[in-house]
């Protein structure tokens, strides 16, 4: 084997390895690039959930302040500064129960809650 012949594989042997390197990072920086998405996305899940709780709690106290009997809330107003979101809730009376469902949404997540009063 001369020294021409031994560069060759030399050089297959760095193409290949380098080859390898560069399919590892690419799946690395896959991997991170969803995960950051995922953990956006809850981030956001759980803006959503607390929209739709201040909701009910707005609904409640709407309940106990007046003697009228509302049957929808409009909330949205509330979280204007908070970015892409919504909260609407809804009340059915049942006899002298009331049924309260809120749901809060934040930028494509959207969460709802359901209390009894």
């Amino acid at each position: 084997m001369n020294y021409t012949q031994k560069q060759k594989g030399s050089l297959y042997l760095t193409v290949v390895l380098v080859g390898i390197l560069i399919a590892i990072a690419i799946g690395v920086i896959g991997i991170v690039v969803s995960g950051s998405n995922l953990v956006k996305g809850l981030g956001d899940s759980v803006r959503a959930f607390h929209i739709a709780d201040s909701g009910i709690e707005q609904a409640l106290y709407e309940l106990r302040k007046t003697v009228q009997n509302p049957e929808n809330i409009d909330c949205s107003g509330d979280f204007n500064g908070y970015g892409v979101s919504e909260c609407s809730v809804s009340i059915t009376y049942l006899g002298e129960d009331k049924a309260i469902k809120a749901t809060g949404a934040y930028n494509g997540s959207q969460r709802r809650i359901e209390a009894d009063y």
